[in-house]
């Protein structure tokens, strides 16, 4: 009868850390996908999502129920963001990017929304030098430089500088009055220098170059 109290207690014992050692290695799970999620790798994200849905303790956890639908949606979004952006197709690109930021703030593409932006903002401007009239040459310019404000505010500060000091430049060759603006053009300061600096304009009717970061490759 000791005996078998000592095997039984011993038992116990030996039951109890892999126990503990269970519930680890599946919270580690969820952290885990969690991780993938955050980082942009949705595809990672998803199954392993669906692996903790499959254990006992998370069967009525709603918020991984969420969290496989986002990461569809996010594979998704990649995906017709990146087609988008291929084709450059600026504005549906941007508008699947925004949604997918939305959803993963951490989304490592959410840098090339400055440079949609600040594309946006270039093709106006060059699409102004084919218009007919100065008017209408002025008006287009005018919504370049819209694209270029928020360009700056995203980010991308000097090419956006550069070209709205372009703009403002190609308004006065085409002798159309320019109303005041209420906003202010963007200032780039220096860390090492105090000063403001503002580029010169180098040729006023000439669109600045855009470099359009190709969108990363990942495993989605």
């Amino acid at each position: 009868m000791k005996l078998l109290r000592f095997i039984t207690l011993n038992s116990w014992i030996i039951l109890l850390p892999l126990a503990s050692n269970a519930q680890v290695s599946r919270a580690y799970m969820l952290d885990e996908a969690d991780s993938y999620f955050k980082s942009g790798r949705y595809w990672d994200a998803f199954f392993k999502y669906r692996e903790c849905a499959n254990l006992p303790e998370f069967e009525a956890a709603s918020q991984i129920t969420e969290q496989i639908k986002n990461s569809s949606h996010a594979l998704y979004l990649t995906k017709k963001f990146k087609d988008y952006f291929a084709l450059q197709r600026y504005a549906p690109a941007k508008e699947n990017l925004l949604e997918l930021v939305n959803l993963n703030p951490n989304d490592p593409n959410r840098g090339q929304i400055a440079h949609i932006t600040l594309a946006q903002g270039t093709e106006l401007q060059r699409l102004a030098m084919r218009q007919r009239t100065p008017a209408a040459t002025a008006d287009m310019l005018k919504k370049a430089m819209a694209y270029y404000y928020q360009a700056a505010k995203e980010g991308l500060m000097e090419e956006s500088v550069l070209a709205i000091k372009q703009c403002e430049a190609s308004i006065k060759e085409t002798k159309v009055p320019m109303e005041e603006t209420t906003s202010p053009i963007p200032t780039m300061v220096d860390s090492k220098q105090p000063n403001v600096v503002s580029p010169s304009v180098a040729s006023p009717r000439k669109p600045v170059e855009v470099t359009i970061n190709p969108a990363p490759k990942g495993n989605q």
